[in-house]
């Protein structure tokens, strides 16, 4: 499933890389285990559903996985911090300390999606499409201006992947509305156009190919220009 590079940004410079690997639940091996940490394991261990712990176990052995390969290091050997700033418990977003990595880990359905790349702050964000009263929540997402693109189901995903990317990668998750920023409608370029006062925000995004029933997308908090691409990684879960 690999996608040739999508870049974002000004034409002619040379574009930083964000690679964003797709991993599936029926990827998840025994062996992936050994590669993590105890808190790593134990995390898993809090969720009640099955489901939701092998999601938590698969993106924590595909964040390593995909940072060992850039670093050149074992998987286990990958330093990896999720120590919460407001609470200082390990449910944060990862960091990969002394890497030079940014990082973003999403899962949704039998989706897991893992963002590295070292230009800066990213957020990766991808979702199942289910059939919902997406006119109910419609507001709670977007704003006046952005309201009356969405016509459907797929409308509401693509402005929630977008400013849920973004959330991400600025570090704030839904602790600020999803309405104090704008993004560019569906069907067109993803992009920010606004975050809270600040107007047109260091950002670049992308949409990413997530599969049939999902809608992804990644938001990396620079101004230079982003080449983005999205790798299968079974491959590499396989290894």
């Amino acid at each position: 499933m690999d996608q040739s590079p999508a870049s974002a940004g000004s034409a002619g410079a040379t574009a930083a890389a964000c690679q964003v690997h797709i991993g599936r639940i029926h990827d998840l091996r025994p062996a992936h285990l050994t590669l993590l940490s105890d808190t790593e394991l134990a995390r898993a261990q809090h969720y009640q559903r099955a489901s939701d712990s092998d999601r938590s176990l698969l993106g924590a052995a595909l964040l390593r996985l995909t940072a060992a390969r850039q670093l050149g290091v074992r998987p286990a050997d990958v330093a990896v911090d999720r120590t919460c700033g407001r609470c200082g418990a390990q449910h944060g977003r990862p960091q990969l300390p002394g890497s030079g990595l940014h990082a973003s880990v999403s899962h949704s359905g039998d989706i897991v999606a893992v963002a590295l790349t070292a230009e800066g702050p990213v957020g990766v964000d991808v979702e199942a499409v289910r059939t919902i009263d997406f006119a109910a929540v419609t507001e709670s997402v977007c704003t006046p201006a952005e309201r009356k693109f969405v016509t459907g189901l797929d409308d509401f995903y693509a402005y929630w992947t977008r400013k849920e990317a973004v959330l991400k990668a600025t570090g704030e998750g839904l602790l600020r509305p999803m309405t104090d920023l704008q993004v560019t409608p569906p069907g067109s370029a993803p992009r920010l156009l606004c975050l809270g006062s600040d107007a047109e925000p260091a950002c670049r995004m992308a949409d990413i190919s997530a599969g049939d029933g999902y809608r992804a997308s990644v938001a990396v908090l620079t101004t230079r220009p982003v080449a983005f691409s999205a790798r299968d990684a079974s491959e590499l879960l396989a290894s």
